[in-house]
C-alpha cells in the first residue's frame, strides 16, 4: 500500500535530531552512538514523526519538552543501532500501534530509560522539579502525589492499589512531593520529609497488601542529591521527593485488597480502573502462557550446554538462568573482543584460582570454557551467555570415589562401590552460588533484562552408569546420601529477581540455599547447612580450608556469618 506524499513539519528534524543526541549521550558507551548513528536515528524518528502525523495521531504530544520524544528517540537508537527493519505504519490504525509498541517496549525494558532523559539509578532532585516547570501531566506511567501516604487503612491500601495498577499495566512512576492542578498538570514541588523509614514502610506495606508482590524500587530523592546517593546509609529525615518505580510486571494480574475484598486495579489513562472477570481471566492466560514459554526456553539452553559439556571423568553442576523479561544485546566484533579480555581475567567461578581459557561464539551467544586447543567439548568450566540475558553456568566437580581410588591402602572397596560418583557438598553450594552471580549479572548488566527470573541446579551426569551420591570432606571423606541416584531428578528450581542475584549479598545466599538444599533433597538430605534462608554462611559446615576464604567473602559483602547448626 502507498502513502500521499507529505511534507516534513517545520522543525521535526532539529527536534528529532536534537532529542536523539540527547538521549544519546546517555547511552553513548554501551551502544557506540557515534554522529552517523544519532544522524540516522534522528532520521528513523524525523519518519515516525512524519508518518504518525499524516495519518491522523495528534502530533502535540511531541513537542520539545516531551517526554514521547525522548522515548521515541531511546527506540530510535536501539534499532538504529541493532540494524532493524524500519517500521513504517501505512494507516493510521498501524500508526497508533506503533506507538504503543514503543511505549510497550520501554515498560518491558524495567523502566530503564525514563521520562527524564536518564537511567533510574542517575534520577536526581531537580529532574523531578523540572516536571512544574513543563508543566508535565499525568498519564498511564505517571501518577503525582503532593503528599507521603497515611498510615491508616484507607491510605496504605490506596498506597498498594496505586502500585498495582502500574504492575498490571505498563509499569510506571509514583512521585511523592508534586502537587498538580485541575487538568493533572504538575504545578508545584513543595516536596515531602524524605527518609529511609518512609522508604521502608512503603516497602512493608506493598508487600503485605499486594498479591502476588510485584517488582518495584522506593528512591528516596533528598534536594541535591541522586538515587545512587540515596541508596545509602542515611537516616536522616529532610525535604526531597519519593519515587516509586514499578516496571511492567510478567506476573500479572496483581490483586490489592479494596474494601475487604482483592480486587485487580488498571492504569487508565492518569485514573485507575478495576479488571472486569473476562480481563482477569485473560491475564492469567498470559501469565501462564510466560511461565511456559519461560520453561521452555530454560530447558532449550539447558540441552544446548549439557551437550557440550566432557564428562567422561567428571561430573558437573550446571545452573542456568531465564529472566521474564528478555533484554536485547549484540554480537559485534568489538563486543567479542571485550568478552574475550573479560573471560580471560575472569576466575572460573568463587575461590577458584583458574580462569576460563577459551571463548567461542554460537548462535546469539558467547561461550567460555576451561578447555584449550581444539577439543569440542568443555572442560572444568562453561559459561553460555545468550543474547536475551539467558544463560548456563558449568562447573566441573571432583569425584571423591576417584580421589579414594588415588589415595587407597589395603583392600580396595568392591566394584559396585567403586562406580558411585561421591560429589562434595561444599562444592556443589560454591557452583550454586557462583553461576547464579554470573548469570544474574550478565542479564542485568550486559543485555538489561528485567524482572524476575527462574533459575534451576542439576547434577550432571546422574544415570545408572554415572549412580550419585553427596558427600563432605569436613572430617574425613564420607557420603551424606543414604542411597545412590541412578536416575537424573528434575532440576532443583526457584524464582527470584535479578536485582537479589546480580550482587553477592544475602538476598543472593537466601536464593542459593533454597537451590541447594531442594537439590540435597533429590539425594536424601534434608539440609545442605553451608548457607540460611536468612541469608547466612555457616561457618561449620565449612571444611578448614575453605572457611578462611568463604569468611572473608561473605565480610566484604556485608553477609553474616554464623556458628549455628542444623536443628
Amino acid at each position: 500500500m502507498t502513502t500521499t506524499p507529505v511534507t516534513t513539519p517545520p522543525n521535526a528534524m532539529p527536534l528529532a535530531r536534537n532529542a536523539v543526541y540527547r538521549v544519546g549521550r546517555c547511552y553513548m558507551s554501551s551502544w557506540q552512538a557515534t554522529a552517523p548513528v544519532l544522524d540516522a536515528a534522528g532520521g528513523l524518528l524525523q519518519a515516525w514523526c512524519v508518518t504518525a502525523d499524516q495519518h491522523g495521531v495528534d502530533m502535540s504530544v511531541f513537542s520539545a519538552a516531551s517526554e514521547w520524544v525522548d522515548r521515541l528517540a531511546v527506540i530510535a537508537l536501539e534499532m538504529t543501532c541493532r540494524n532493524a527493519r524500519e517500521l513504517r505504519p501505512a494507516t493510521h490504525e498501524q500508526a497508533i500501534a506503533l506507538l504503543d509498541a514503543v511505549v510497550m517496549r520501554l515498560a518491558e525494558r524495567g523502566i530503564k530509560e525514563t521520562l527524564f532523559g536518564v537511567p533510574l539509578d542517575r534520577l536526581q532532585a531537580h529532574h523531578l522539579e523540572s516536571l512544574v516547570a513543563s508543566a508535565t501531566q499525568e498519564s498511564f506511567d505517571l501518577d503525582f502525589k503532593r503528599d507521603l501516604y497515611g498510615r491508616g487503612d484507607s491510605e496504605r491500601r490506596k498506597l498498594a492499589g496505586d502500585v498495582a495498577a502500574l504492575a498490571n499495566t505498563a509499569g510506571g512512576l509514583i512521585i511523592l512531593g508534586i502537587d498538580e492542578d485541575d487538568h493533572a498538570c504538575a504545578s508545584a514541588a513543595p516536596g515531602v520529609e524524605v527518609s529511609d523509614a518512609e522508604a521502608g514502610r512503603i516497602r512493608q506495606v506493598v508487600a503485605s497488601l499486594v498479591a502476588p508482590v510485584p517488582a518495584f524500587d522506593v528512591l528516596a530523592l533528598r534536594h541535591n542529591t541522586s538515587a545512587s546517593e540515596a541508596a545509602g546509609d542515611q537516616a536522616d529525615t529532610d525535604l526531597g521527593f519519593i519515587a516509586i518505580a514499578v516496571p511492567k510486571s510478567p506476573q500479572a494480574p496483581h490483586a490489592a485488597l479494596v474494601n475487604d475484598a482483592l480486587r485487580f486495579p488498571k492504569r487508565n489513562g492518569s485514573t485507575t480502573r478495576y479488571l472486569s472477570e473476562p480481563e482477569i481471566a485473560s491475564a492469567y492466560r498470559d501469565r501462564l502462557a510466560g511461565q511456559a514459554a519461560q520453561a521452555t526456553r530454560v530447558n532449550e539452553i539447558e540441552r544446548d550446554c549439557l551437550a557440550r559439556l566432557d564428562t567422561s571423568d567428571q561430573p558437573w553442576i550446571v545452573v542456568s538462568l531465564v529472566p521474564d523479561v528478555p533484554g536485547e544485546s549484540t554480537i559485534s566484533q568489538k563486543i567479542y573482543r571485550d568478552f574475550q579480555q573479560e573471560m580471560a581475567d575472569k576466575k572460573i567461578g568463587l575461590f577458584a584460582a583458574s580462569t576460563f581459557l577459551r571463548t567461542r561464539t554460537g548462535r546469539r551467544r558467547l561461550l567460555a570454557d576451561g578447555a584449550s586447543g581444539n577439543n569440542p567439548l568443555a572442560r572444568w568450566a562453561a559459561l553460555d551467555l545468550h543474547t536475551d540475558g539467558s544463560g548456563v553456568y558449568g562447573r566441573a566437580l571432583e569425584d571423591l570415589t576417584k580421589r579414594q581410588q588415588r589415595n587407597w591402602i589395603g583392600t580396595p572397596p568392591d566394584s559396585e562401590a567403586l562406580a558411585v560418583q561421591l560429589i562434595d557438598d561444599e562444592w556443589i553450594v560454591i557452583g550454586i552460588l557462583s553461576g547464579l552471580l554470573a548469570l544474574a549479572q550478565h542479564a542485568r548488566d550486559r543485555t538489561a533484562a528485567g524482572g524476575s527470573v527462574l533459575a534451576r541446579a542439576q547434577l550432571h551426569p546422574v544415570s545408572t552408569d554415572h549412580p550419585t551420591e553427596i558427600g563432605t570432606t569436613r572430617n574425613f571423606t564420607e557420603t551424606r546420601s543414604p542411597y545412590s541416584t541412578t536416575n537424573a531428578p528434575n532440576p532443583a528450581e526457584t524464582s527470584a529477581t535479578i536485582d537479589d542475584l546480580a550482587d553477592a549479598g544475602p538476598a543472593l545466599i537466601a536464593v542459593a540455599c533454597r537451590v541447594a538444599d531442594e537439590l540435597g533433597q533429590f539425594y536424601g538430605i534434608a539440609e545442605m547447612g553451608q548457607l540460611t534462608t536468612e541469608g547466612q554462611v555457616r561457618r561449620r559446615y565449612w571444611s578448614h580450608g575453605l572457611q578462611g576464604p568463604v569468611g572473608k567473602w561473605a565480610e566484604a559483602n556485608d553477609i553474616p556469618v554464623v556458628d549455628g547448626t542444623l536443628g
